[in-house]
């Protein structure tokens, strides 16, 4: 002690006693203890890295596009056509008669010159079909077709007799829509006709 004033006394040279110390551990330890405990209040913002801009996904159908207009392709069916069929055009002395073995029950006979049938149907999708004619007979005839004004074809058949159905067939380029089919013979007798068929 100098000049009667304590060391720990002199101005700004105050040193904490022991009590002190001990208040200042307890004050650190709960200082550390919360901040161990306790987040921070404001914590520091982490944002993702902003991600390139692209464009929206664009969805494409496999599909093909329709039209509210569009209608289904025509499909081919077979045509058959009766030769007594009332929308058959006979002239001359053609004329039908009732045929128990006939697919309708009927078919067309007395072809001749000008004894002709003309059956009328309708084809709906063009293409190359095959023509079939069924007919009866009791022996050798010829039979003449021509297919839509184009210049007739000549075929020989034979049957058994009147009650037999027989047929033959040929092949023709056929456009879509209206079809005529005339038979006669303008050489010789000719057969009954019972039907025409496009297949």
């Amino acid at each position: 002690m100098a000049n009667g004033i304590a060391p720990d006394t002199l101005p700004g040279r105050h040193r904490p006693g022991r009590r002190q110390w001990l208040g200042l551990a307890v004050v650190a330890a709960v200082v550390g203890v919360a901040t161990v405990a306790v987040p921070p209040l404001i914590a520091p913002r982490h944002d993702p890295p902003a991600a390139a801009s692209s464009p929206a996904p664009t969805v494409v159908s496999s599909a093909p596009a329709t039209s509210p207009s569009a209608s289904p392709s025509a499909r081919f069916v077979p045509v058959t056509i009766e030769a007594e069929d009332p929308g058959n055009v006979l002239t001359g002395g053609a004329a039908p008669t009732e045929c128990a073995t006939c697919r309708g029950g009927a078919r067309v006979r007395y072809l001749c010159l000008s004894c002709v049938v003309t059956l009328h149907g309708t084809v709906p999708v063009s293409g190359r079909r095959t023509v079939t004619v069924v007919y009866e007979t009791d022996g050798y005839r010829s039979l003449k077709v021509s297919v839509n004004g184009a210049a007739p074809r000549t075929w020989q058949v034979s049957g058994p007799d009147w009650t037999t159905p027989r047929s033959f067939r040929f092949t023709a380029d056929l456009p879509a829509g209206p079809l005529r089919v005339s038979l006669f013979n303008d050489e010789s007798p000719a057969p009954d006709v019972d039907q025409v068929v496009i297949s």
